[in-house]
């Protein structure tokens, strides 16, 4: 059963992953290409995953929801100096939180292990730190506004509830919880 969530998660990356490749030779920017192999490495990282100690299932589809929806927003043809700036630096925050994460990485809440290293040392939820911050880039310099604040929100909001979720789910959260004060903002949240 593992192995066929692991498939399935592999085919709806590398699904995604096209959508934002087919998205990034129409609208050919940096970001618009790192998002593209951003969900390539996630598919990757599907065939390799540690298998779960237990997951949520209502969890697992606002994660679907999560990753597809940036997908839909257009993305600008240019971005000034400084949200390109962001833009690399949170994604950085992203690629750090993945790559500290590995196997342990899913989208549905789930109990493949507690992670404590790296981005995590600092707050409790990083990549999702990571890719708000990347998407409000995206958002503040949209040619679609309108539809992009709207995405952003409902983005705003899925994150959270998969944070909440997450944090009942995995093993030593509570201790972990303890040590690391702030879930996304310190300071703030």
């Amino acid at each position: 059963m593992e192995t066929m969530k692991n498939l399935l998660g592999f085919a709806f990356f590398f699904t995604v992953a096209i959508l934002s490749e087919w998205s990034a030779w129409k609208t050919p920017t940096i970001l618009a290409w790192i998002v593209a192999l951003h969900n390539l490495l996630l598919a990757i990282i599907y065939l390799l995953r540690q298998p779960a100690n237990s997951y949520d299932r209502t969890g697992l589809w606002l994660g679907l929801v999560a990753a597809l929806l940036p997908s839909v927003n257009a993305l600008p043809h240019s971005l000034p100096p400084i949200a390109l700036f962001v833009g690399l630096a949170s994604y950085g925050l992203i690629l750090w939180s993945l790559c500290t994460l590995g196997p342990a990485f899913g989208v549905a809440p789930a109990d493949r292990g507690l992670v404590v290293q790296g981005p995590y040392r600092f707050v409790r939820h990083p990549m999702y730190l990571g890719e708000l911050v990347l998407r409000f880039v995206l958002v503040a310099t949209s040619p679609q506004p309108v539809l992009a604040v709207l995405f952003a929100m409902t983005l705003v909001v899925i994150q959270v509830a998969r944070i909440l979720r997450e944090e009942k789910v995995i093993r030593g959260y509570r201790l972990y919880a303890s040590w690391i004060r702030w879930r996304l903002l310190p300071g703030v949240w």
